[in-house]
């Protein structure tokens, strides 16, 4: 006689099954999905709507994309640059930024640029949540959208932020490849194959997220589970690790490309910050503005993930590794040993922020670069088994509103910003081509967005015609390096267009350059100058003058 459980007996059977048996029990509605993508289409305006770029580096790139681009046929500029890619970090960048700047121009082309990690990073946290823990909820794409507007993206860093989403892949699928290592999964050869082949991809995408990508590896290799057996994987990362070899190879040995000379750059030193300075560095996942506003935002992310992953690791201790495997179904105890390796992960990378340097040489942002990661991290280690009612509805809760108001500021601040900005169109139009343009950022500081808004205006010059530019960074990065006749050579050692303060006219060779460019604050009055140079022209904080040397135009 066939019998039939009742309601009540199997919404019991439900509760007590593991979290992956229990995946389709609690699905959200269609409306969190929705809210998502529209919220997420608003976050993608941040970067085509305003004519402005607050974003530090944008400009920069845009300049060195149009360069690249127009180095064959731009002669004028053959005699102070040498363009010379190779393969290596930022390789990824570099190729994307050629392919869309024929369909969409040079800033076209860094609007995309910059877009791309506000997409890639909640599509790969959703991606990661779901393969690691059979999560089918839209949250992880929330706290990835808010983390998505914070100091970096403010700072510029396209190329860094779009190697994080490639390396959260890569992670994801070098956790997969332990889990099935540890359960005996007859798909661990084939998941050895995909680590060997994105490992690369990883690198080419930025340097330091490769690096990071190496260290979590070993780190949730040691973890947990059968040690030996998941070391042994890490095989997998040797073809990565042989290409990062031989760049580095390639750049220790000082290859210059023919044509080209060394470039001032500093020597490769760390400076370190003090304590204030670095603890302050906390609320940077989410700093995009003076307002405190974002900051709140950000210590509000980090106690919710922080009880988050405190609950998640009590419930692992409460389940020992190894107890019991045979008795719990495959999925929970990969989500379980993924758990386990995250929260190491979580760790080292805490630890390591705290040891870091904060530049080395010209790399800077060094340890600052690991704050949001720890917090992606944190979303990724996450069991929703592990919350309870009441934590999993903040957890639940708190990731729409967080990524709603960090799109709202991000939004709302840059159109204030085009205030500040007004007149660098008109000031910049007044550079002719084959010109040499010396950029002095007196103030290049914002009153609404955190960094230097300001400091690289003037590679925008060079995305429409070809000029010569003060401040170049010349490494593989960039794949442009100086020639002998390049000015930057001779520009003095206080030069930092960050950091200006204040200007040493004696110490600059004006008659290497036809113009010079001078940022102040709107409301200021005119900077002082040598009597040598003439006004240009002025509008706003913009001030452009002549050296009267007779180049250009």
């Amino acid at each position: 006689m066939a019998t039939h459980a009742s309601p009540t007996t199997r919404l019991h059977e439900a509760e007590l099954a593991p979290a992956s048996s229990r995946r389709d029990v609690v699905r959200p509605g269609v409306a969190p999905w929705v809210g998502l993508a529209v919220l997420t289409v608003a976050a993608t305006f941040v970067f085509w709507l305003f004519d402005a770029l607050p974003f530090q580096d944008l400009p920069a790139h845009a300049g060195f994309v149009a360069l690249r681009h127009h180095f064959q046929e731009w002669t004028f500029d053959q005699r102070y640059f040498v363009v010379a890619p190779h393969l290596g970090p930022y390789s990824l960048f570099r190729t994307l930024g050629e392919l869309f700047v024929v369909p969409l121009g040079p800033v076209g082309a860094v609007r995309l640029l910059a877009t791309l990690p506000v997409l890639a990073t909640p599509i790969v946290l959703l991606w990661a949540r779901r393969r690691l823990h059979g999560d089918r909820t839209p949250t992880a794409g929330y706290f990835a959208l808010a983390l998505s507007f914070g100091f970096m993206t403010i700072l510029g860093f396209a190329s860094y932020l779009l190697g994080v989403a490639v390396m959260l892949v890569a992670l994801t699928t070098w956790l997969e490849l332990l889990a099935a290592v540890e359960t005996g999964d007859a798909s661990a050869r084939r998941r050895e194959l995909l680590v060997a082949a994105i490992a690369p991809l990883a690198f080419v995408a930025h340097g330091h997220a490769f690096v990071i990508f190496l260290a979590l590896a070993g780190v949730s290799a040691l973890a947990t589970g059968r040690r030996v057996q998941r070391l042994l994987r890490l095989r997998a990362l040797a073809p990565a690790v042989a290409l990062a070899a031989w760049v580095a190879f390639r750049e220790r040995a000082s290859v210059l490309p023919a044509g080209s000379v060394p470039p001032p750059n500093p020597a490769l030193e760390p400076h370190f910050q003090g304590a204030y300075d670095k603890l302050s560095l906390f609320v940077t996942p989410t700093l995009l503005t003076r307002t405190g506003i974002d900051a709140a935002v950000g210590i509000v992310l980090w106690a919710v993930l922080g009880a988050a992953v405190v609950a998640t690791v009590r419930s692992l201790r409460a389940e020992p590794p190894g107890a019991g495997l045979r008795t719990v179904e495959s999925a929970e105890l990969a989500s379980s040993l993924h758990a386990r390796a995250l929260v190491a992960c979580v760790a080292v990378l805490g630890a390591g922020f705290l040891v870091l340097p904060h530049s080395i040489g010209w790399f800077g942002f060094v340890d600052g670069r690991l704050v949001p990661l720890i917090l992606l991290v944190a979303v990724l280690a996450v069991r929703r088994d592990a919350l309870g009612r009441n934590l999993g509805a903040v957890f639940d809760r708190t990731a729409p509103v967080a990524a709603f108001a960090m799109v709202a500021i991000a939004l709302g601040a840059s159109q204030l910003f085009q205030t500040e900005a007004r007149g660098w169109r008109e000031v910049l139009a007044q550079v002719p081509a084959e010109s040499r343009l010396l950029n002095l950022p007196l103030d290049p500081n914002s009153d609404v967005f955190t960094a230097h808004p300001f400091i690289h205006y003037d590679k925008l010059v060079l995305t429409e015609r070809p000029v010569v530019v003060s401040d170049v960074w010349f490494h593989q990065g960039s794949a442009v390096y100086p020639t002998a006749e390049n000015p930057s050579l001779h520009l003095p050692a206080s030069y930092s267009e960050s950091d200006l303060r204040f200007i040493d006219w004696p110490a600059y060779r004006l008659s290497d350059w036809d113009y010079v460019l001078v940022r102040t604050r709107p409301e200021a009055g005119p900077p002082y100058v040598p009597p040598t140079l003439t006004l240009a022209a002025h509008r706003g904080g913009w001030w452009l003058f002549k050296t009267g040397t007779g180049g250009g135009g």
